[in-house]
């Protein structure tokens, strides 16, 4: 009897905890070597995703090609969200970005979590309730999928991806063979395969976006106010 199939879109606003779910469900799908799983960062759809039985898809500006594909229930979306302004706090520090151009990514990210979360089986995780620190996620996420793995496994799987780990894994990334890097950025570099940036991980407090000034505390209400609220964000407070 063919397995069956498993195909994960591992959606998220930037900063908001994403490659964590996507690690985990990469982790569990590659539970059983006989079933080889395919796990990507990608925005875009190929057809030869489909040949794959396990695959999960890492995306944050997936709008066009892949939102048509969770909708027809080709992929299954497993998506995080955190507050846009606190977002933008968290592209700025780690990478280094502008605010206007952090606020264009985290704006994209949220319309694509926006149409996603419309769709009746998207699994919905927001950062404000420490899912990447609760050591259920990762069972929660195995029955969702409908693999089963001991318990044991499931707690290691969250520990090698818990903050301090990936913390520790972002540091000594230069060790990691076939190591991307950004032309934009030089100092920008991540793993192929867990998608752990160099300073991935930052400072993990929420509300930072109130300290920012009032001018760009606006610009974030204006350009992300509306979507946020469906998420039960409050960018004019």
């Amino acid at each position: 009897m063919a397995e069956r199939a498993i195909r994960v879109l591992a959606a998220g606003m930037t900063g908001s905890g994403s490659t964590f779910l996507y690690n985990v469900v990469r982790e569990i799908l590659s539970a059983d070597p006989r079933i080889p799983a395919v796990a990507t960062y990608s925005d875009e759809w190929n057809p030869l995703f489909m040949v794959h039985q396990r695959l999960v898809l890492k995306s944050h500006w997936g709008i066009r090609a892949l939102a048509p594909q969770a909708e027809r229930g080709v992929l299954l979306p497993i998506v995080s969200v955190r507050h846009p302004g606190d977002c933008v706090c968290s592209d700025v520090e780690r990478f280094g970005f502008t605010f206007d151009f952090a606020l264009q990514r985290v704006a994209l990210s949220l319309k694509f979590c926006g149409i996603l979360r419309l769709i009746p089986d998207t699994v919905l995780y927001r950062y404000e309730d420490s899912f990447a620190s609760n050591p259920r996620t990762a069972a929660g996420l195995a029955q969702i999928l409908g693999i089963k793995l001991p318990t044991e496994r499931l707690a290691e799987i969250a520990r090698k991806y818990d903050a301090g780990s990936t913390r520790a894994y972002a540091a000594g990334l230069d060790k990691v063979p076939n190591l991307m890097t950004s032309a934009d950025n030089p100092h920008d570099a991540w793993c192929p395969t867990t998608q752990i940036h160099r300073d991935h991980i930052g400072k993990l407090t929420t509300g930072r976006w109130r300290d920012l000034p009032a001018d760009q505390r606006r610009m974030i209400d204006e350009v992300c106010g509306e979507e946020a609220l469906s998420f039960g964000y409050d960018c004019g407070a």
